[in-house]
């Protein structure tokens, strides 16, 4: 069994602010992404800003710079970014098996390319990422690492191409070249996402892109299945494709509805891993990991209730983990939480994998306790009967201001009593 560590307890970088500034040579976070595009390009620069930074921090199993980058540079609102909970990205290539070569779509700074990296480090590693910002400290974590790669600073949507890197192992560290040309790519064994979500682009669908091909194009209002289909192209017969994405893609219609039938009819769609809510810091949204394999069933798993609650978020713990690892390694339905339902099934639900129409989590409720409700009732009546004798004994105080008032209050006081009487009645009955 893989270890997994608690996203509660992950490993935090030694390395703050201050000092990733100071080794930089700058004074404010906004500076970063140009300066350290500059020291990159350089390679006795890059080389001694690397050594600089692993005197501080040793430790190249995780990204150092999420928390830095996802407080003073991230761009929510615009770009929908958010950075992939340390327990998801160390999920995903168990998830994925074996792997020679790996690409990651919507790279970020490379949390999930690291975590890949960690299982199979001798790989090839192809990464995309439109931000300016975020690429230079992409590029920065794949040659500090001494990968294989090479990077695109990419509008994966429109297909325009900002920069080329290829990355080649040293003794160290990586040598980066900017190259000209994208050269051919390969197909890959493994592709992973954590795509802007539900990102709005206009289609020229007189063109006739190959990566939509025997699907169709996305609305332009969700861009979602751009990216899954863009990756799937990318993808070799044989391998695995796995998609960090809003639960939107399991249900809506029109345009998306035809594609995800298609992927189903195509026999791709092996696993919908529903997870829990409130497990990224800049969004509060339940997620699901869509696996694109060939298969003849799909494993639907609801891992919504699986989870540690915090303050501001939720954790995936090691326990959690492993129980999806091991509901998708056994591929059977499993009580409450994992359902294998065949294509003929997912057909006759109109290709809508909604989770909850496959996996019944209802909990019924615990048998009422009668003997207490009826304890309750007692007392909240005594409480009832207390309160009117003290308005009854506040009446009988009242004094009228002329005769009219004065047979008001007796009368009042005349109902209060038979209201407390029959009460008392109804009590001394009762006993």
């Amino acid at each position: 069994m893989f270890f997994f560590e608690d996203d509660r307890k992950a490993k935090v970088s030694t390395i703050n602010a201050e000092q990733i500034n100071g080794i930089l040579g700058i004074k404010e976070s906004f500076e970063l992404p140009d300066r350290l595009m500059e020291i990159l390009r350089d390679a006795t620069d890059r080389e001694r800003i690397f050594e600089e930074f692993l005197t501080i921090e040793s430790d190249l199993s995780f990204d150092w710079f999420t928390d830095y980058f996802q407080e003073s540079h991230s761009n929510r609102d615009n770009m929908m970014q958010d950075f992939t909970p340390k327990a998801l990205c160390a999920m995903l290539p168990e998830i994925a098996g074996t792997y020679q070569n790996a690409a990651d779509y919507c790279a970020g700074t490379g949390g999930l390319t690291i975590a890949a990296w960690n299982r199979n480090k001798t790989a090839f590693y192809f990464c995309a990422e439109l931000s300016k910002r975020a690429f230079p400290l992409l590029l920065f974590n794949l040659a500090i690492r001494n990968m294989d790669a090479l990077t695109l600073n990419q509008d994966i949507l429109s297909g325009e191409i900002f920069g080329i890197y290829r990355l080649t192992p040293g003794e160290r560290f990586s040598r980066i070249e900017t190259l000209e040309r994208l050269p051919e790519l390969p197909l890959f064994d493994y592709v992973m996402m954590n795509p802007p979500y539900s990102l709005k682009h206009k289609w020229n669908e007189k063109e006739g892109d190959p990566r939509f091909m025997g699907y169709g194009y996305p609305p332009s209002q969700f861009s979602d299945y751009a990216f899954i289909l863009h990756g799937l192209y990318q993808m070799k017969d044989g391998g695995t494709l796995c998609a960090i994405l809003p639960h939107g893609v399991l249900f809506r219609g029109n345009k998306e509805a035809a594609i995800r039938k298609a992927l189903i009819e195509n026999k791709l769609v092996y696993a919908v891993i529903g997870l829990p809510e409130k497990l990224f810091l800049n969004t509060g949204i339940p997620v699901c990991v869509l696996v694109l394999r060939k298969s003849e069933d799909t494993l639907v798993i609801d891992a919504s209730k699986a989870y540690k609650a915090a303050a501001k978020q939720n954790f995936l713990t090691a326990e959690n983990t492993e129980k999806i690892l091991s509901a998708l390694r056994l591929r059977a339905n499993i009580d409450k939480f994992a359902c294998l339902v065949g294509r003929r099934e997912i057909a006759e639900n109109d290709y809508n994998l909604n989770i909850p129409r496959y996996v019944d989590t209802y909990e019924p409720p615990p048998p009422i306790d009668i003997v207490s409700v009826t304890r309750e009732m007692a007392d909240l009546n005594r409480q009832i009967h207390q309160t009117e004798r003290k308005l009854l004994d506040f009446f009988r105080d009242m004094v009228g201001m002329d005769d009219q008032h004065k047979n008001e209050m007796r009368e009042i006081v005349t109902i209060w009593e038979e209201i407390c009487g029959e009460y008392a009645e109804q009590t001394s009955e009762a006993l």
